[in-house]
Order: C-alpha cells, then sequence, then structure tokens
C-alpha cells in the first residue's frame, strides 16, 4: 500500500511524503478553496495551518466548508493575526505577527511534536500565504523560512503547500520561492470554473484540468 498523499475529490496525483509544493495562482480564483481541500486530513492524520490575514476562527469555517472534519486533535493553527485564539474546534498557537519568522517557526514545531507525542506522523501544512510573509519581510529572509520549514516537512514525511499569488510579486521572487519547494500547482480562472496545472510532480502532465470550487 502506497503511504503518499491522496486528494480524491481533485484533480491532482498522489503526492509523496516529504513534499513541499508552491500553490500559485490569484487570491479570489479559487487557491485558498484548493489548498484548503488539500490539506483536509483524513483518519489518522493532522493538519497545520499558517495563517496570515484570516483569524483562526475564520479559518476554521473555511476549513469547515471544505468538508472537512474539524476538531482539536487533528487540526493546528499558527495565528499571526492578533485574534483571539480561543476556537474550540482546533488547537490555536498564537504568533505576534507575520513579520515574527521565527516565532512562527517554533509554534509549527510545537504543534508538530503535539501531533508526534499522540502518535499522529502524518501531517499536512499549509502557509496561507506566503504573500503576506513577503509583505513583511525581504526575499532572502522570506527565503530562508521557507527552505527551513520544507526542510523540517521532507524530514518528517509531511506535506507542504505554500500559497503565493503571483500578481503580487515580480518573476524574481516566484522564482526563487519555487527552488526551495519541489514542485508548484498553478490555479487560474478559466471559462467555467477554476483550472490547475501541475509543474515538477513525477508521473504528472502539465495540462489545465478543470476544478469546482466552494468560493
Amino acid at each position: 500500500m502506497s503511504d503518499d498523499y491522496v486528494f480524491p475529490d481533485l484533480p491532482l496525483p498522489d503526492i509523496a511524503p516529504g513534499t513541499s509544493l508552491l500553490v500559485a495562482g490569484p487570491t479570489h480564483g479559487g487557491v485558498r478553496d484548493l489548498a484548503s481541500r488539500m490539506i483536509r486530513s483524513p483518519n489518522g492524520e493532522g493538519a497545520i495551518v499558517v495563517t496570515t490575514n484570516k483569524s483562526a476562527e475564520r479559518l476554521v469555517r473555511d476549513y469547515r466548508d471544505s468538508g472537512a472534519d474539524v476538531g482539536p486533535d487533528t487540526l493546528s493553527i499558527v495565528d499571526c493575526t492578533d485574534g483571539s485564539g480561543d476556537v474550540a474546534e482546533a488547537r490555536v498557537l498564537s504568533v505576534s505577527g507575520p513579520e515574527d519568522l521565527t516565532g512562527i517557526g517554533i509554534r509549527f514545531s510545537d504543534a508538530y511534536r503535539k501531533f508526534a507525542s499522540e502518535d499522529i506522523k502524518r501531517v499536512r501544512t499549509g502557509v496561507f500565504s506566503l504573500s503576506t510573509l513577503l509583505s513583511f519581510s525581504d526575499l532572502q529572509t522570506a527565503s530562508r523560512f521557507v527552505h527551513t520549514l520544507a526542510g523540517r516537512i521532507g524530514k518528517t514525511g509531511g506535506i507542504g503547500l505554500f500559497l503565493i499569488d503571483p500578481g503580487m510579486h515580480d518573476d524574481r521572487t516566484i522564482s526563487t520561492a519555487s527552488q526551495f519547494c519541489d514542485g508548484r500547482i498553478e490555479v487560474r480562472e478559466g471559462a467555467d470554473s477554476a483550472e490547475l496545472r501541475t509543474r515538477g510532480i513525477p508521473d504528472d502532465s502539465d495540462y489545465w484540468r478543470a476544478f469546482d470550487t466552494h468560493d
């Protein structure tokens, strides 16, 4: 039986453990819905979401709308939004703000250790979004953060998603962020629905394909 991460309701291939992906698309083009559904964890897996511009409460609502079963035993949120942190459906770890990359890294490790202590070894991680972190940090600092986080995800056999809005950055920034990920998923608004294609994922073609969103 394969240990790959699967996404049964999305037109995506299975993804090998330890993979980090840059998920690039316009903010309102279905990219966040796609990432939320990829983070959705089946039984026996956990999810860590770093939220930089939506409160933990709002993120839980989005997560639930994506069809996920929400509970503090499976969902940890690293909240950088100065929210209350009082969300019953998730374990919330607050950080002073999106500029505190060291604090985000520490809280991410805390969440990972908590899952490990509960014998949850497979963890899906989403950074929502890298664009916000880049607005508070220079490219070198943010890239170092992506490199470090992707390294931890790789060593622990997780899967990592780093959302970025290409309309907010130049080509050099997108290219630099991509260097620290194993592949890329690109999202665009198609004629009738959102569309995606992958780059750098083994055994997958890079053609555009439609997917339904909950936006």
